[in-house]
Protein backbone atom coordinates (compact mmCIF):
# COMPACT_ATOMS: atom_id res chain seq x y z
CA UNK A 1 0.00 0.00 0.00
CA UNK A 2 1.42 3.34 -0.99
CA UNK A 3 0.59 6.87 0.06
CA UNK A 4 -1.10 7.43 -3.31
CA UNK A 5 -3.73 4.78 -2.55
CA UNK A 6 -5.06 6.58 0.51
CA UNK A 7 -8.69 7.56 -0.02
CA UNK A 8 -11.73 9.03 1.68
CA UNK A 9 -14.89 7.07 2.43
CA UNK A 10 -17.80 9.40 1.59
CA UNK A 11 -21.19 8.77 3.20
CA UNK A 12 -24.53 10.40 2.42
CA UNK A 13 -26.91 9.55 5.26
CA UNK A 14 -30.55 9.73 4.18
CA UNK A 15 -33.85 8.80 5.73
CA UNK A 16 -34.14 5.49 3.87
CA UNK A 17 -30.57 4.67 2.75
CA UNK A 18 -26.94 5.49 3.33
CA UNK A 19 -25.19 6.03 0.01
CA UNK A 20 -21.44 5.58 -0.04
CA UNK A 21 -18.45 5.75 -2.32
CA UNK A 22 -14.69 5.94 -2.15
CA UNK A 23 -13.25 9.32 -3.16
CA UNK A 24 -9.86 9.02 -4.81
CA UNK A 25 -8.20 11.34 -7.31
CA UNK A 26 -11.38 13.46 -7.61
CA UNK A 27 -13.51 10.46 -8.59
CA UNK A 28 -15.98 8.21 -6.80
CA UNK A 29 -15.41 4.46 -6.83
CA UNK A 30 -17.40 1.45 -5.61
CA UNK A 31 -20.64 3.34 -5.08
CA UNK A 32 -23.48 1.51 -3.40
CA UNK A 33 -25.90 1.93 -0.51
CA UNK A 34 -27.35 0.14 2.49
CA UNK A 35 -30.63 0.72 4.39
CA UNK A 36 -30.30 3.42 7.03
CA UNK A 37 -29.85 1.63 10.37
CA UNK A 38 -32.03 2.45 13.34
CA UNK A 39 -29.13 2.66 15.80
CA UNK A 40 -25.65 4.14 15.88
CA UNK A 41 -24.15 0.78 16.80
CA UNK A 42 -25.42 -0.83 13.61
CA UNK A 43 -24.42 2.20 11.58
CA UNK A 44 -20.85 2.10 12.91
CA UNK A 45 -20.63 -1.64 12.19
CA UNK A 46 -21.78 -1.14 8.60
CA UNK A 47 -19.25 1.64 8.02
CA UNK A 48 -16.45 -0.43 9.54
CA UNK A 49 -17.26 -3.20 7.07
CA UNK A 50 -16.96 -0.70 4.22
CA UNK A 51 -13.55 0.43 5.45
CA UNK A 52 -12.37 -3.17 5.77
CA UNK A 53 -13.65 -4.19 2.34
CA UNK A 54 -11.85 -1.27 0.67
CA UNK A 55 -8.46 -2.73 1.63
CA UNK A 56 -6.06 -3.50 -0.03
CA UNK A 57 -7.19 -1.48 -3.06
CA UNK A 58 -7.67 1.61 -0.90
CA UNK A 59 -6.55 2.59 2.57
CA UNK A 60 -9.29 4.73 4.10
CA UNK A 61 -7.70 7.79 5.70
CA UNK A 62 -10.90 9.47 6.81
CA UNK A 63 -14.69 9.52 6.62
CA UNK A 64 -16.64 12.35 5.00
CA UNK A 65 -20.26 12.58 6.08
CA UNK A 66 -23.14 14.37 4.40
CA UNK A 67 -26.28 14.29 6.53
CA UNK A 68 -29.58 16.06 7.22
CA UNK A 69 -29.99 18.49 10.09
CA UNK A 70 -27.49 21.13 11.18
CA UNK A 71 -24.08 19.57 11.85
CA UNK A 72 -21.87 21.61 14.18
CA UNK A 73 -18.25 20.53 13.87
CA UNK A 74 -17.23 22.61 16.90
CA UNK A 75 -19.42 20.54 19.22
CA UNK A 76 -19.80 17.38 17.11
CA UNK A 77 -23.57 17.61 17.50
CA UNK A 78 -26.07 17.36 14.63
CA UNK A 79 -28.75 19.81 15.63
CA UNK A 80 -32.33 19.89 14.41
CA UNK A 81 -34.60 17.02 13.45
CA UNK A 82 -34.59 14.61 10.51
CA UNK A 83 -35.65 11.16 9.38
CA UNK A 84 -32.47 9.77 11.01
CA UNK A 85 -33.02 10.07 14.79
CA UNK A 86 -29.70 8.49 15.83
CA UNK A 87 -27.83 11.47 14.36
CA UNK A 88 -29.33 13.86 16.89
CA UNK A 89 -28.94 11.87 20.10
CA UNK A 90 -26.11 13.79 21.84
CA UNK A 91 -22.59 14.18 20.41
CA UNK A 92 -22.00 12.26 17.17
CA UNK A 93 -18.84 13.33 15.31
CA UNK A 94 -16.20 12.52 17.92
CA UNK A 95 -17.95 9.31 18.96
CA UNK A 96 -17.99 8.17 15.33
CA UNK A 97 -14.32 9.09 14.91
CA UNK A 98 -13.22 7.33 18.08
CA UNK A 99 -15.24 4.21 17.29
CA UNK A 100 -13.64 3.75 13.86
CA UNK A 101 -10.26 5.33 14.78
CA UNK A 102 -10.46 7.68 11.80
CA UNK A 103 -11.01 11.43 11.39
CA UNK A 104 -14.60 12.32 10.51
CA UNK A 105 -15.99 15.46 8.86
CA UNK A 106 -19.64 16.51 8.97
CA UNK A 107 -21.60 18.70 6.59
CA UNK A 108 -25.27 19.31 5.91
CA UNK A 109 -26.47 17.40 2.83
CA UNK A 110 -27.68 20.43 0.87
CA UNK A 111 -24.48 22.32 1.68
CA UNK A 112 -22.49 19.29 0.53
CA UNK A 113 -24.26 19.33 -2.81
CA UNK A 114 -23.75 23.09 -3.08
CA UNK A 115 -20.01 22.72 -2.42
CA UNK A 116 -19.72 20.01 -5.10
CA UNK A 117 -21.58 22.04 -7.69
CA UNK A 118 -19.92 25.38 -6.90
CA UNK A 119 -16.47 23.75 -7.04
CA UNK A 120 -16.78 21.31 -9.93
CA UNK A 121 -20.30 21.56 -11.33
CA UNK A 122 -23.04 23.90 -12.52
CA UNK A 123 -22.21 26.71 -10.08
CA UNK A 124 -18.61 27.31 -11.12
CA UNK A 125 -19.41 30.45 -13.11
CA UNK A 126 -21.92 31.91 -10.63
CA UNK A 127 -21.72 33.92 -7.41
CA UNK A 128 -25.33 33.68 -6.20
CA UNK A 129 -27.13 30.34 -6.22
CA UNK A 130 -29.66 28.16 -4.47
CA UNK A 131 -29.47 24.39 -4.30
CA UNK A 132 -32.52 22.27 -3.51
CA UNK A 133 -31.79 18.64 -2.68
CA UNK A 134 -34.85 16.42 -2.70
CA UNK A 135 -34.84 13.10 -0.88
CA UNK A 136 -36.77 11.99 2.20
CA UNK A 137 -37.06 15.69 2.97
CA UNK A 138 -36.10 18.89 1.20
CA UNK A 139 -32.66 20.41 1.75
CA UNK A 140 -31.90 24.01 0.86
CA UNK A 141 -28.49 25.67 0.53
CA UNK A 142 -27.88 29.35 -0.19
CA UNK A 143 -24.75 30.71 -1.89
CA UNK A 144 -24.00 34.43 -1.73
CA UNK A 145 -20.90 36.04 -3.26
CA UNK A 146 -19.58 32.58 -4.05
CA UNK A 147 -19.77 31.46 -0.39
CA UNK A 148 -22.11 28.87 1.08
CA UNK A 149 -24.14 30.47 3.86
CA UNK A 150 -24.00 27.83 6.58
CA UNK A 151 -25.74 29.79 9.31
CA UNK A 152 -28.78 31.14 7.51
CA UNK A 153 -30.39 32.37 10.73
CA UNK A 154 -27.62 34.91 11.29
CA UNK A 155 -26.64 35.85 7.74
CA UNK A 156 -29.89 35.90 5.79
CA UNK A 157 -32.85 38.15 6.35
CA UNK A 158 -34.98 36.38 8.95
CA UNK A 159 -38.16 36.97 7.00
CA UNK A 160 -36.70 35.33 3.91
CA UNK A 161 -35.61 32.32 5.95
CA UNK A 162 -39.04 32.11 7.59
CA UNK A 163 -40.73 32.09 4.17
CA UNK A 164 -38.29 29.49 2.80
CA UNK A 165 -38.78 27.20 5.80
CA UNK A 166 -42.55 27.62 5.70
CA UNK A 167 -42.75 26.73 2.02
CA UNK A 168 -40.57 23.66 2.56
CA UNK A 169 -42.75 22.52 5.46
CA UNK A 170 -46.04 23.04 3.63
CA UNK A 171 -44.89 21.26 0.48
CA UNK A 172 -42.56 18.62 1.92
CA UNK A 173 -44.99 15.70 1.75
CA UNK A 174 -45.97 16.57 -1.81
CA UNK A 175 -42.42 16.81 -3.15
CA UNK A 176 -40.54 14.09 -1.27
CA UNK A 177 -40.30 10.87 -3.34
CA UNK A 178 -40.43 8.92 -0.07
CA UNK A 179 -43.78 10.47 0.88
CA UNK A 180 -45.10 10.08 -2.66
CA UNK A 181 -44.07 6.41 -2.71
CA UNK A 182 -45.82 5.80 0.59
CA UNK A 183 -49.00 7.53 -0.58
CA UNK A 184 -49.16 5.63 -3.88
CA UNK A 185 -48.45 2.34 -2.11
CA UNK A 186 -51.26 2.87 0.37
CA UNK A 187 -53.82 4.09 -2.17
CA UNK A 188 -52.98 1.66 -4.97
CA UNK A 189 -51.94 -1.50 -3.15
CA UNK A 190 -53.25 -0.96 0.41
CA UNK A 191 -49.74 -1.69 1.66
CA UNK A 192 -48.22 0.18 4.63
CA UNK A 193 -44.65 0.13 3.28
CA UNK A 194 -43.39 2.67 0.80
CA UNK A 195 -42.29 2.01 -2.76
CA UNK A 196 -39.37 3.70 -4.47
CA UNK A 197 -39.90 7.09 -6.10
CA UNK A 198 -38.69 5.70 -9.44
CA UNK A 199 -41.43 3.06 -9.22
CA UNK A 200 -44.03 5.79 -8.87
CA UNK A 201 -42.85 7.38 -12.13
CA UNK A 202 -42.96 3.98 -13.82
CA UNK A 203 -46.51 3.37 -12.57
CA UNK A 204 -47.53 6.75 -13.95
CA UNK A 205 -46.14 5.82 -17.37
CA UNK A 206 -48.22 2.64 -17.19
CA UNK A 207 -51.34 4.72 -16.61
CA UNK A 208 -51.84 4.31 -12.85
CA UNK A 209 -54.25 7.15 -12.01
CA UNK A 210 -53.05 7.57 -8.42
CA UNK A 211 -49.40 7.74 -9.45
CA UNK A 212 -50.24 10.28 -12.16
CA UNK A 213 -52.14 12.42 -9.65
CA UNK A 214 -49.34 12.35 -7.08
CA UNK A 215 -46.69 13.25 -9.64
CA UNK A 216 -48.79 16.17 -10.89
CA UNK A 217 -49.10 17.38 -7.29
CA UNK A 218 -45.35 17.00 -6.90
CA UNK A 219 -44.56 19.15 -9.93
CA UNK A 220 -47.05 21.81 -8.81
CA UNK A 221 -45.62 21.96 -5.28
CA UNK A 222 -42.03 21.98 -6.50
CA UNK A 223 -42.76 24.70 -9.03
CA UNK A 224 -44.36 26.82 -6.30
CA UNK A 225 -41.34 26.36 -4.05
CA UNK A 226 -38.85 27.28 -6.75
CA UNK A 227 -40.80 30.28 -8.00
CA UNK A 228 -41.07 31.83 -4.59
CA UNK A 229 -37.52 31.05 -3.54
CA UNK A 230 -36.39 32.67 -6.77
CA UNK A 231 -38.52 35.69 -5.95
CA UNK A 232 -37.12 35.97 -2.43
CA UNK A 233 -33.41 35.34 -3.07
CA UNK A 234 -32.89 36.32 -6.74
CA UNK A 235 -30.18 33.69 -7.41
CA UNK A 236 -28.34 33.33 -10.71
CA UNK A 237 -29.32 29.66 -10.79
CA UNK A 238 -31.30 27.14 -8.78
CA UNK A 239 -29.74 23.69 -8.82
CA UNK A 240 -31.80 20.56 -8.19
CA UNK A 241 -30.15 17.43 -6.84
CA UNK A 242 -31.10 14.27 -5.01
CA UNK A 243 -32.69 11.13 -6.41
CA UNK A 244 -35.36 13.09 -8.27
CA UNK A 245 -32.68 14.67 -10.48
CA UNK A 246 -32.08 11.32 -12.23
CA UNK A 247 -35.48 11.61 -13.91
CA UNK A 248 -34.90 12.90 -17.48
CA UNK A 249 -38.44 14.33 -17.59
CA UNK A 250 -37.92 16.48 -14.50
CA UNK A 251 -36.73 19.74 -16.06
CA UNK A 252 -39.13 19.96 -19.05
CA UNK A 253 -42.18 19.03 -16.96
CA UNK A 254 -41.15 21.36 -14.15
CA UNK A 255 -40.69 24.29 -16.53
CA UNK A 256 -44.09 23.50 -18.06
CA UNK A 257 -45.69 23.67 -14.62
CA UNK A 258 -43.89 26.94 -13.84
CA UNK A 259 -45.28 28.45 -17.03
CA UNK A 260 -48.77 27.34 -16.02
CA UNK A 261 -48.48 28.79 -12.53
CA UNK A 262 -47.20 32.16 -13.69
CA UNK A 263 -50.21 32.61 -15.95
CA UNK A 264 -52.75 31.49 -13.31
CA UNK A 265 -53.74 34.48 -11.20
CA UNK A 266 -55.49 32.29 -8.60
CA UNK A 267 -52.51 30.05 -7.83
CA UNK A 268 -51.03 29.83 -4.33
CA UNK A 269 -47.97 31.58 -5.74
CA UNK A 270 -49.78 34.91 -5.53
CA UNK A 271 -50.64 34.22 -1.89
CA UNK A 272 -46.96 33.65 -1.14
CA UNK A 273 -45.95 36.74 -3.11
CA UNK A 274 -48.43 38.91 -1.22
CA UNK A 275 -46.31 38.31 1.90
CA UNK A 276 -43.19 39.59 0.21
CA UNK A 277 -42.11 43.15 -0.47
CA UNK A 278 -41.69 42.70 -4.23
CA UNK A 279 -45.26 41.53 -4.79
CA UNK A 280 -46.12 44.41 -7.14
CA UNK A 281 -43.00 43.97 -9.26
CA UNK A 282 -42.86 41.71 -12.34
CA UNK A 283 -42.27 38.06 -11.49
CA UNK A 284 -38.85 36.77 -12.51
CA UNK A 285 -38.58 33.19 -13.73
CA UNK A 286 -35.99 30.90 -12.13
CA UNK A 287 -32.97 29.63 -14.04
CA UNK A 288 -33.25 25.97 -13.03
CA UNK A 289 -30.47 23.51 -13.68
CA UNK A 290 -29.99 19.86 -12.79
CA UNK A 291 -26.91 19.32 -10.65
CA UNK A 292 -23.98 17.99 -12.66
CA UNK A 293 -23.44 15.26 -10.07
CA UNK A 294 -27.18 14.65 -9.65
CA UNK A 295 -27.71 12.12 -6.86
CA UNK A 296 -23.94 11.95 -6.20
CA UNK A 297 -23.56 15.65 -5.37
CA UNK A 298 -23.82 15.05 -1.62
CA UNK A 299 -21.03 12.45 -1.70
CA UNK A 300 -18.74 14.62 -3.80
CA UNK A 301 -19.33 17.67 -1.60
CA UNK A 302 -18.77 15.70 1.59
CA UNK A 303 -15.41 14.50 0.27
CA UNK A 304 -14.40 18.02 -0.80
CA UNK A 305 -15.32 19.32 2.65
CA UNK A 306 -13.15 16.64 4.29
CA UNK A 307 -10.23 17.66 2.07
CA UNK A 308 -10.74 21.33 2.95
CA UNK A 309 -10.89 20.70 6.69
CA UNK A 310 -7.99 18.22 6.76
CA UNK A 311 -5.55 19.87 4.35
Amino acid sequence: MTQHNQAILALDIGGSAVKHGIWYNEKLYHQASFPTPLTRKNFYSSVQELCDSAYPEFLIKGIAVSCPGEPDELSGIVRGLSYVPFLHLCEFQNEFSQTLHLPVSLQNDANSAALAEMTLGIGKEHQHALFTIIGSGIGLSVVEDGKIIKNTTDKINNFEKFIADTIKTINNAKVSPVHIGRTVSLKSFKLPQTIEGKDVFELAKQGNAIAIQEIERMYTALAEILLFLNEAFKPDIIGIGGGISNNPDLLPLLNKQIDALTTNQTSKLNLYRSLYKTFNQPLSLPNIKICRFKNDANLVGAALHFEESHS
